[in-house]
């Protein structure tokens, strides 16, 4: 009897390398990837070779995509097998290649790069030594990861009031997640001080009774499933007195800045009104020499003019000829007849 037990300890000592696994895959279980059109992925397939394991048979490594669109046939577009590197006629054997330069040394994770959405499926690293071990990656490609998103605010920056802080992305998959955050120093995130509200819109941060502890950077985080972006947004709120002095500076201002403006106006009209005096001054001269037999004893520019008035005045020469007289009166040039002497 115990002859028999023994044999059958003997027995089972020697089939327990058999029973043995031979290849293990260190891995998560079936893991599930969200990624954005164009992104690069690092497909993991680390394994661990048994020590039992001493045969001469060489690791062989077989990466096969299952796509929802073709469940069957397999396709294997990556392979490893005596030292040999092989590839699928598929889509991807421009884009995918092994991580490691040797994957026979423990290592069978691959990298996929300028994923497109038609990359969606499953993918299966199968390790195969003395006994197939299997990991899986369900990838999920879609169309692109959120936009940089603009930050504004609304309201009045005064302590007392209330301000709408507004986040918005024009760009990404749906669905998209916005969250605010009052960033701390030295880090890059932070708890929102109180008196904060989630406003109407998703992008919306409703801050009411601002008080200098709500001074600081705010950052708002635009997330989907396959990336995020962000904006930043700086407030100083500043005391209800000073606010009002700055509307009656500004207010003070614009009175100063229409005052220079309409002296500027006046200066320019005025030197129009000199120019055009002058030049019927000259016409008044020429008119006076030409029509008359002898030409007039003096034709005086008299620059005499309290109210803005400049006036000439034809003085007759032998003769009872009437010259022709221009005055010019706020600009406007009036003819009128020299009386006779």
């Amino acid at each position: 009897m115990a002859r028999h037990g023994a044999s059958l300890l003997l027995l089972l000592l020697g089939m327990m390398p058999a029973l043995l696994v031979a290849v293990r895959i260190n891995g998560k279980g079936r893991e599930v990837l969200y990624l954005a059109k164009g992104d690069s992925v690092k497909l993991g397939c680390p394994y661990v070779l048994e020590p039992e394991d001493n045969g001469p048979q060489g690791v062989g490594i077989e990466w096969i995509q299952i796509s929802p669109e073709r469940p069957s046939p397999e396709n294997v577009f990556l392979s490893y097998q005596d030292h040999h590197v092989n590839y699928g006629s598929s889509g991807l054997q421009d884009r995918v290649a092994f991580v490691q330069t040797d994957p026979g040394q423990r290592d069978a994770s691959i990298r996929v790069a300028d994923l497109q959405e038609s990359d969606t499926g499953t993918y299966q690293c199968r390790v195969k030594k003395n006994t197939v071990a299997v990991h899986e990656v369900i990838v999920t490609v879609q169309a692109e990861k959120p936009a940089a998103p603009q930050c504004w605010s609304e309201g009045e920056l005064i302590e007392g009031g209330s301000v709408l802080l507004r986040c918005f992305s024009r760009g990404g998959t749906a669905p998209l997640s916005y969250q605010w955050a009052k960033l701390a120093e030295g880090y890059g995130g932070g708890r929102l001080p109180a008196g904060t509200l989630q406003g109407r819109a998703p992008g919306d941060l409703l801050i009411r009774s601002l008080t200098v502890s709500h001074a600081g950077t705010y950052q708002c985080r635009v997330t989907n499933r396959v990336g995020y972006s962000v904006c930043q947004l700086n407030l100083s709120p500043g005391p209800r007195g000073r606010q009002a002095g700055i509307i009656v500076g500004s207010i003070l201002g614009s009175l100063l800045l229409l005052s220079l403006l309409g002296l500027l106006i006046w200066a320019l009209i005025a030197r129009y009104q000199r120019k055009e005096c002058q030049r019927a001054c000259s016409d008044c001269r020429s008119s006076t020499g030409g029509t008359m037999p002898r030409p007039c004893a003096a034709c005086a520019h008299h620059s005499y003019s309290p109210h803005g008035i400049s006036y000439m005045q034809c003085q007759h020469g032998d003769g009872d000829e009437r010259a022709a007289a221009l005055l010019c009166n706020d600009g406007m040039r009036h003819q009128v007849t020299c009386p006779a002497l």
